[in-house]
């Protein structure tokens, strides 16, 4: 099956498109990598998510959604046309769609008590703009099954990345820094997962704030390389109350946005040239910091013997070089096993829409705190519908 895999972090900075052929989804996966390719978002984009924080209204969200399905829709038609794939591919796309809220605290409402998600980019919109069906909304499906609907992708980092020899750590640098923790010849039930805390919302944010807007992020970790850790800055970063919940945990804007980083640097006395570097080195200490801290507070009995970075975070040599020392681990690029940095999240998406589509379950219940797993993603048919269920019933047979 050939499949189209979307995906829009928490930094949303654009989409992430990855075409690839699954030759084998388990107990391990097999699969051909065909295409993948980054489409930042332009500036009416980034102009209408950033006004939903801003000044919200059930009219302005709900025509989001509807809009961010078309961007979703267009990415998608730029993949097929630039990965030149042959009439009537891919079979299925898969879109996560753009995170606008996560709330996994229980919550009382109506005198029960709820969590919730909303990541919006309406994927009816998608099907009917390519004429391919979709996969969408898939943390719902865990959120239902009673977890925190992330992270959902640790039964796919446990398909490409398990090992039968090795203890693993699988990483992904993002909006928010998660691992995974897959055990040599492991089966998924063993996989465990959370989120450790911010990555890029913190260091993009920094950036940000260091050059007065000029820079959207420290590209490759340069400035950051030329200074040093302050502690009473990764101290103050640190400090945050969700650094003391137990794993698994779940974070994302609603800790960790600009009013965080507006209090974080308030009433510091910050000098670009003379303090900007020794900020963003400060910065990328704490993210390594809390990935190791994560690790050593709740899964201290799992024995790293290799490290797999992945997302946009990886590019950053600082970071990459302060969560090495941390872990007294070397990090090998997840595009050092055939899987490019950028690329891993929406082929990530891709392999749980085809698990929704045979009625697997997505999920593993030790990463989310789900009571049971469940199955993960919103099909909405598109013009292939029937075709799709013909080549599926083929699939399954073999």
């Amino acid at each position: 099956m050939i499949i189209l895999g979307l995906n829009s972090g928490t930094s949303q900075d654009g989409v992430s498109a990855a075409v690839f052929e699954t030759q084998r989804l388990t107990p391990s996966a097999k699969i051909k990598l065909i295409f993948h390719k980054e489409y930042p978002y332009p500036e009416p984009v980034l102009k209408e998510l950033s006004g939903l924080y801003k000044k919200q209204s059930l009219e302005k969200l709900a025509r989001a959604h509807f809009f961010m399905g078309e961007v979703f829709a267009g990415a998608a038609l730029k993949a097929i046309r630039q990965s030149k794939l042959k009439a009537g591919a891919p079979d299925l796309v898969a879109s996560h769609g753009q995170t606008i809220g996560h709330f996994p605290e229980l919550k009382k409402i109506g005198g029960r008590k709820i969590r919730a998600t909303l990541q919006i980019g309406e994927p009816a919109v998608i099907a009917q703009m390519t004429g391919i069906t979709t996969v969408g909304d898939f943390r719902p499906g865990d959120i239902g099954a009673g977890g925190q609907g992330a992270p959902v992708l640790a039964y796919p980092e446990c398909l490409l990345f398990g090992s039968l020899n090795k203890n693993r750590m699988v990483i992904n640098l993002g909006g928010v820094a998660n691992f995974s923790l897959i055990p040599k010849g492991a089966d998924p039930e063993e996989v465990q997962a959370t989120d450790a805390g911010p990555c890029n919302l913190l260091l993009d944010g920094l950036a940000m704030r260091v050059s007065k807007g000029r820079l959207k992020c420290d590209r490759g970790g340069k400035i950051a390389l030329s200074g040093r850790p302050r502690k009473e800055w990764v101290e103050k970063i640190l400090k945050h109350k969700f650094f003391k919940k137990p794993a698994p945990r779940t974070t994302g804007r609603e800790d960790f946005n600009e009013n965080w980083l507006d209090r974080l640097l308030k009433g510091q006395k910050i000098k670009p040239d003379r303090d900007g570097p020794d900020l963003l080195r400060s910065g990328v200490y704490a993210v390594a910091r809390m990935i190791a801290q994560c690790h050593a507070e709740n899964y201290r009995n799992f024995e790293i013997d290799e490290i797999i970075v992945s997302g946009g975070g990886a590019n950053n040599r600082a970071l990459i070089f302060e969560i090495e020392q941390a872990m007294w681990k070397r990090a090998t690029m997840s595009e050092e096993l055939g899987i490019p940095l950028q690329a891993k999240e929406p082929i990530g998406f891709g392999m749980l829409a085809e698990l929704c589509l045979t009625g697997a379950s997505g999920n593993l219940i030790q990463a989310t705190g789900a009571r049971s797993p469940a199955v993960l993603g919103r099909i909405v048919p598109g013009k292939n519908w029937r075709a799709l269920l013909k080549k599926l019933g083929r699939l399954t047979e073999r």
